[in-house]
């Protein structure tokens, strides 16, 4: 009997060590699912061109072109003016009804268009003027340069009158409006003048 008892008590410790096994086991994490690699954007497929003028009042043409001669199939892309110096020039009444005028006529201090990456473009501005506000009749350009815009870029070409009927044409990155940088573009004046529109007088 007392053989059976301590059998029976060997069993059960036995058993007790063993469920006491089970529950010191540490319960088996599941693997961190790796995070998520964030790629980076696509860049958009065009850069962005804005045409300005400095140092007259005088009214901008400018015109693009996508032909693969420099002085061919030139398209309008606005006329420009800056008005700073208008403003610097012009008695203050006399600013604000020339600049009212242009306005009208769809004459801005700055225009904007959207080009297509990796498709070289022709650009080219030209200025003719009256006789007028102070000024004596003349014109300056056209000037032509050609740039291969990369896309997400922003660009700037700017109409520089350097006075005595000379001019300057220049073409800016300004992607970072704090770093400006002017990119070497060779310039062409073989293009001959366009046609004048009559709101060019204004």
């Amino acid at each position: 009997m007392l053989s059976v008892l301590l059998a029976a008590a060997s069993v059960h410790a036995g058993a007790t060590q063993a469920v006491d096994e089970v529950v010191a086991k540490p319960a088996v994490e599941a693997p961190a699912e790796a995070p998520a690699v964030a790629h980076p954007a696509a860049l958009p497929a065009v850069a962005k061109l804005s045409l300005v003028s400095s140092g007259e009042q005088m009214v901008v043409d400018y015109g693009t072109s996508s032909s693969a001669e420099e002085c061919k199939d030139f398209t309008p892309a606005g006329k420009v003016y800056d008005a700073t110096t208008l403003r610097e020039k012009l008695l203050p009444f006399i600013a604000k009804m020339v600049e009212r005028s242009r306005r009208m006529t769809g004459v801005l201090p700055a225009v904007e268009t959207t080009l297509s990456a990796g498709e070289p473009v022709w650009v080219q501005a030209y200025a003719d003027w009256p006789a007028e506000h102070g000024l004596r009749a003349g014109s300056c350009g056209p000037l032509t340069l050609q740039l291969t815009p990369e896309a997400g870029k922003k660009y700037q070409v700017e109409f520089r009158f350097l006075g005595d009927n000379k001019c300057r044409q220049v073409l800016l990155d300004v992607t970072d409006p704090a770093a400006r940088q002017e990119i070497a573009a060779p310039v062409t004046a073989a293009c001959a003048a366009p046609k004048k529109s009559l709101f060019g007088l204004f």
